[in-house]
């Protein structure tokens, strides 16, 4: 009796960005998680890539999946009328060797990714056909840290190098010196 190997995935966007290649599917989650938080941070500073742009107008519905080699097709009407004109075609063949239908994948990867979030303090909709609200609180969050990094870095300067003219007060560990005239 042959024992199936465990399943392994390949996520992409179009053709030229690798976000998870050849992993299990609890690293094809998390490949997915860091792509989506590294995607919003980018786009909070203005240094998004059009990758980054599709992945929120088009949430989990614009990354490319596969597994064990072949492409994951969750939409059943779009996958018979391609394997209908490979059959036309004569390459049904070939067709099934790299293709595959799983009309709930997207689904569960999405009910996995939205647990994820929950843990990191982010409750969110679906992630199937935009991740815009997701985007939208990640690059607020991106936005109030570097404001509070600004007036840490500030206060804690103006702390050491003018000690005369400034006081720290209350300094917990872990926050940055609390400063007064």
């Amino acid at each position: 009796m042959a024992v199936n190997a465990p399943a392994r995935y390949t996520a992409r966007m179009e053709e030229s960005v690798n976000i998870a290649e050849d992993v299990a599917y609890e690293r094809l989650s998390t490949g997915i998680l860091e792509f989506t938080v590294r995607a919003a941070i980018a786009r909070s500073e203005d240094e998004s890539e059009w990758e980054h742009e599709e992945l929120r107008r088009r949430g989990l519905g614009g990354i490319q999946i596969f597994r064990n080699g072949k492409a994951i097709w969750t939409d059943r009407d779009i996958f018979e009328a391609e394997l209908a004109e490979a059959r036309r075609s004569k390459c049904e063949a070939y067709f099934d060797e790299r293709n595959e239908l799983d009309p709930t994948f997207l689904e569960e990867l999405d009910r996995d990714l939205r647990q994820r979030w929950r843990l990191a303090g982010y409750e969110v909709a679906t992630l199937l056909g935009s991740m815009k609200a997701l985007f939208s609180e990640l690059e607020s969050d991106v936005r109030d840290r570097i404001a509070d990094a600004r007036q840490a870095l500030t206060d804690e300067i103006l702390a050491s190098a003018c000690p005369d003219a400034y006081e720290v007060r209350n300094v917990s560990e872990g926050d940055s010196p609390n400063i007064s005239r």
